[in-house]
């Protein structure tokens, strides 16, 4: 069905209702009122009734006048059985056509749906320029019979009666090669155009959704007289019916009918159970509404109210068990009332600003006497049940688990719209896809949908223009989380192509192992890396004291800024099979673990040392962690490692190393035989040591390099003391005997930095002190000068 006729019925009355509407249609019936409203007082007063029956007609023909308006010209259903387009196309985008485009182009058609607020809305979250997409469009007539074909099909898959500008846009931007071409260069696929188009239609059906009747005088009177629970409570109802509706995606349909089940049979506490953010207290505003709706029965009339613990703990002072009895009282008097308890281990005793209540509930909870919905961690709810079973046991738990991913991207896109008017910005898709992502790699330590939206409200104060963007986002986690995230600037561009020269600036030689982690770094931030696995997993086998952990510490401080973006274990401290729980534990013993650690830190130098001490379970770990990116705790959630560089150090076949330097041999092509020989020692697993991406040999270092690292070491006296504006040097003679003294065959440079310690820095705090060293002054110290080491 590709013909248009402009001038059939149903399109003159599409252009007259826009004159119409443009006019004021309401006008014509204030007006209409008045007419007949003054002809009635001209009747019944003046002697002459002539005049106020003739104002009576003509106020009676503006009432028609306006009641056709209404009922007919701003009602133009389309057909039931269409034969062209003029019967589906939506009335006001149908008005917009001229008599000249019977025919039309792909690009004039989209000039006719850039007009329209579908295709404003289409363009804004995708941050297309109409101008520049009209330009890539084709002007050839006969191109537009395809366009129609695919509109329609895809206004049948939307269940759409009509079509309209959005869909036709749609269409457009998918099926134009150039249109395709021009997104791809915006990082932009078909899918995502369908994803905002699913996004329109959606906001379609809420705005042409009647307001919700919640009941009434009926309802509000069936409440009851409440004034503490008025005063210290929030009534979620009443929040729901001011608002007129809870605004979202519901994530737990299936849920939902499960706490409306178990209320509904009597079974008076339901605990809601689920990770921080996965939607708990949005599925009890669900639940109010559904019940303010009246479709559920069992419990109609039915209202929530919220108690807040700190609200009652500031409250009652030392009447705080008086306050609550009075309070669930009131609630249980009422008779219609569902206890909302949000966080609800604060009402138990756990966590600070917490009361324990549990003594006053549980009796309420097992006679039945009130519902309660409370919300609860897994951690939260484990503890409970650990401390008063009995408590949990009265509960009726029912686990809230993540959203799909789907389904969370459609409660960001319906949040987003919330936020804007709020906010007053405009937030792009682009945004919210890349809330998803990152909110999944750098906040692991909360759940979808909450994080996700979480980060987006953070990412206003990075509003460019009004608008949102996906660096608004990226922005938002760098300033939050102090780690780097976006496309690579023109600053970082060239740290990373020097960052071999950077590194090197802090640490002397070894030049292999800094080459291979500055490729490895260069290959993410160009976005060339799979981000499923780590940055880069590398074993680093040497010596001690050659530069093994130096070269990590180095890398956190050039790269990722701070020494601090370095998670550091003694892997010495891990040689039991136990120890695999301290690892992965998730925070509920209050120990500090790996897994913990990355969550707050997922943009981090994870740095192993001694792994070889550590159990084999351990080493499976490090296996897993290597091959898939992540770690899971004990209760199953998972923690991400994709953000990290995991470096393994080891002191095994140290002495091969050092042999083979000692014979005045390189480590060319040394790194297989060492590998073969520590595997056949059974020091490493062959599966393990295939997992990192490269195996670096550190050597000793000489008499020359050691010189420099002495260097690198006054250099860090010498910063300092540059807050006192005092420098210090060392004569050739000087250097050379701090590098013998601070030289061990066994140790490496290792006991430099109590070298450098003992003979300079201690001789510089006593001149300070004498007042031989002043501001302004740079001291030479020679071997007679030196402290004794």
């Amino acid at each position: 069905m590709n013909e248009l006729h402009l001038t059939s019925l149903r399109a003159r009355k599409a252009r007259l209702a826009v004159k119409v509407s443009l006019t004021g249609g309401k006008g014509t019936l204030v007006v209409a009122l008045l007419m007949i409203a003054v002809s009635i007082l001209l009747i019944r007063t003046a002697g002459d009734q002539h005049w106020g029956y003739a104002l009576m007609a003509l106020g009676l023909l503006a009432a028609i006048w306006y009641l056709w308006v209404r009922r007919d010209l701003e009602n133009l259903p389309p057909s039931a059985t269409p034969k062209s387009l003029d019967d589906i196309l939506e009335p006001k985008f149908l008005a917009s056509f001229k008599q000249s485009d019977t025919q039309l182009s792909p690009q004039r058609a989209w000039q006719l749906a850039a007009a329209q607020w579908q295709t404003r809305f289409l363009c804004n979250r995708l941050m297309l320029a109409p101008d520049i997409i009209a330009q890539s469009l084709s002007t050839v007539l006969a191109d537009m019979t395809q366009v129609w074909q695919q509109a329609q099909q895809l206004q049948a898959v939307s269940g759409s009666p009509e079509l309209n500008a959005g869909t036709v846009a749609t269409t457009l931007l998918i099926t134009s090669e150039p249109v395709k071409a021009l997104l791809t260069q915006m990082k932009l696929k078909p899918e995502d155009v369908m994803e905002v188009y699913g996004w329109l239609k959606r906001l379609e059906r809420y705005m042409k959704q009647p307001k919700p009747y919640f009941g009434g005088i009926g309802r509000d009177w069936a409440t009851g007289y409440t004034p503490y629970l008025e005063r210290f409570g929030q009534n979620i109802s009443n929040t729901i019916e001011l608002g007129g509706g809870h605004f979202h995606t519901l994530a737990h349909n299936d849920v939902l009918d499960t706490i409306i089940y178990n209320l509904g049979q009597g079974n008076g506490g339901v605990a809601l159970v689920g990770e921080t953010g996965v939607g708990k207290t949005s599925l009890v505003y669900a639940l109010a509404e559904r019940l303010l709706e009246g479709r559920d029965k069992s419990l109609q009339h039915y209202q929530i109210v919220s108690l807040s613990a700190s609200v009652i703990i500031s409250s009652a002072k030392d009447k705080l068990e008086s306050l609550l009895l009075t309070l669930l009282s009131e609630a249980i008097r009422a008779g219609n009332m569902i206890v909302f308890l949000d966080e609800a281990h604060l009402f138990f005793g756990e966590g600070t600003g917490a009361l324990n209540v549990a003594q006053v509930l549980q009796p309420i909870l097992q006679k039945h006497q009130l519902k309660i919905i409370a919300t609860f961690t897994p951690n939260e709810f484990q503890g409970l049940r650990t401390a008063n079973n009995a408590v949990t046991t009265s509960f009726t738990a029912v686990t809230i688990n993540e959203p799909s991913p789907e389904v969370t991207l459609n409660i960001l896109e319906d949040t987003a719209l919330t936020f804007e008017l709020q906010n007053k910005n405009t937030i792009s898709y682009q945004a919210l896809r890349e809330a998803y992502r990152l909110s999944g790699e750098y906040m692991q330590e909360d759940a979808y949908p909450g994080k996700a939206i979480s980060l987006l409200q953070q990412a206003a104060a990075y509003a460019e223009q009004g608008i949102i963007t996906d660096r608004s986002i990226s922005l938002a986690i760098e300033k939050t989380r102090g780690i780097k995230v976006g496309t690579a600037g023109a600053i970082e561009v060239d740290t990373l192509l020097n960052l071999e020269e950077r590194i090197h600036s802090r640490m002397i030689n070894q030049s292999q192992a800094v080459n291979a982690v500055s490729a490895a770094l260069r290959r993410t931030r160009a976005g060339v890396a799979t981000t499923k696995r780590p940055v880069g997993g590398f074993l680093f086998l040497g010596p001690t004291g050659v530069g093994k952990t130096e070269l990590a510490r180095s890398l956190a401080a050039t790269y990722f800024g701070d020494e601090k973006q370095m998670i550091r274990l003694d892997m010495s401290e891990y040689q039991q099979a136990s120890d695999v729980e301290r690892l992965l534990s998730d925070g509920s013993d209050a120990s500090k673990s790996l897994i913990m650690s990355i969550r707050e830190q997922p943009f981090s130098v994870v740095l192993l040392d001694e792994i070889e001490k550590s159990h084999p379970n351990i080493l499976n770990l490090l296996l897993q962690m290597l091959d898939e990116g992540k770690l899971t705790d004990k209760n199953g959630r998972p923690a991400l490692f994709n953000s990290a560089i995991i470096i393994a150090t080891s002191n095994a076949g140290s002495a091969d190393i050092t042999e083979r330097i000692a014979a005045g041999q390189n480590l060319d092509n040394f790194e297989r035989p060492l590998v073969d020989k520590l595997i056949s020692q059974g020091l490493f697993k062959p599966e393990l040591i295939n997992r990192f991406d490269e195996i670096v040999l550190f050597r000793p270092l000489n008499q020359q390099e050691l010189g420099q690292v002495a260097t690198l070491m006054i250099k860090e006296v010498n910063t300092t003391l540059a807050t006192q504006n005092i420098a210090v040097q060392l004569t050739d003679r000087a250097l050379a005997l701090i590098v013998q003294k601070g030289y061990d065959p066994q140790f490496g440079a290792r006991s430099m930095r109590r070298v450098v310690q003992k003979m300079v820095e201690d001789t510089m705090a006593t001149r300070i002190l004498r007042g031989e060293a002043k501001p302004g002054q740079i001291v030479t110290l020679d071997i007679n000068d030196l402290g004794a080491a």
